[in-house]
């Protein structure tokens, strides 16, 4: 019986953790679904034109993910904003975890 309950525990956190592809950059880490959301609002960025830089118009927006807020507080936010954006971009690549950014696979 105590058999038949470990192998139910680690096919759930298999099953549970198999979907979740996460994003490295640095210190910070992503969800992949998150950073897809990000390019969404990066596209809108620079649809329109502003005297302030596109990280500073970014984080400004409420619809950004609560996730990034940490970002916006950094140095360097506009970089890390681009190199996520590059990981969107490419996002099928993550997904099959080609790309050495990308974590979580199983």
């Amino acid at each position: 019986m105590k058999a038949i309950a470990i192998v139910f525990i680690i096919f759930f956190l298999f099953v549970c953790n198999s979907g979740s592809v996460k994003v490295v950059d640095g210190d910070f880490i992503f969800s992949l679904e998150a950073v897809k959301k990000l390019k969404d609002l990066m596209d809108d960025v620079q649809l329109k034109s502003s005297r302030m830089s596109s990280s500073a118009v970014l984080c400004a927006k409420p619809a950004l993910p609560e996730e990034f807020r940490a970002v916006c507080q950094s140095t360097g936010a506009g970089m890390v904003f681009s190199r996520l954006k590059t990981v969107a971009v490419h996002a099928d690549i993550c997904e099959i975890c080609a790309m050495a950014a990308c974590t979580g696979c199983f």
